[in-house]
């Protein structure tokens, strides 16, 4: 089974409710719990930009769990990625930006309050880089736009 998975590029969905899907309905130590189901969809369907849900239902009359298959909405494409620019650390007005933006009051376990640190920093430095360097790259525009018509 494991080589027919691997070969056919399937991947399990991640599933809600009880952990085990069979149950044997004996009591005390003769109880056997299992996860027999699964749900396994190749790598379109687990890559897609639709949120893939498996609900396994109460045992009722059954030794099996139900299992509920979703296909839930549309998940937007994420936010634009900010990723730090080497180049802002050459500039020493950068420093001014970090400083100001670490020491803001930050509450939550310090975990978060570092997570919260970094990205509101990560954040002002692309706002503070936008606005310095928008003179730059319309420049760098102009100059792009006339290289293409030479």
């Amino acid at each position: 089974m494991k080589s027919f998975i691997t070969c056919n590029n399937l991947h399990e969905v991640a599933c809600v409710g009880p952990k085990y899907t069979w149950c044997n309905n004996k009591r005390g130590v003769d109880r056997i719990l299992e996860k027999l189901e699964r749900c396994l969809v190749n790598a379109t369907a687990f890559n897609s930009s639709h949120r893939l849900l498996v609900k396994h239902l109460t045992r009722l009359a059954s030794d099996h769990c139900p299992i509920l298959f979703k296909l839930l909405n549309f998940i937007p494409p994420n936010k634009k990625v900010l990723k730090f620019e080497e180049v802002w650390s050459s500039i020493p007005a950068s420093i001014v930006v970090v400083y100001k933006s670490w020491n803001k009051n930050t509450k939550g376990d310090p975990s978060q309050a570092l997570n919260d640190k970094l990205k509101r920093t990560l954040r002002d430095l692309h706002f503070w880089s936008k606005a310095k360097f928008k003179a730059m790259n319309l420049h760098k525009e102009e100059l792009k736009s006339k290289v293409l018509r030479l």
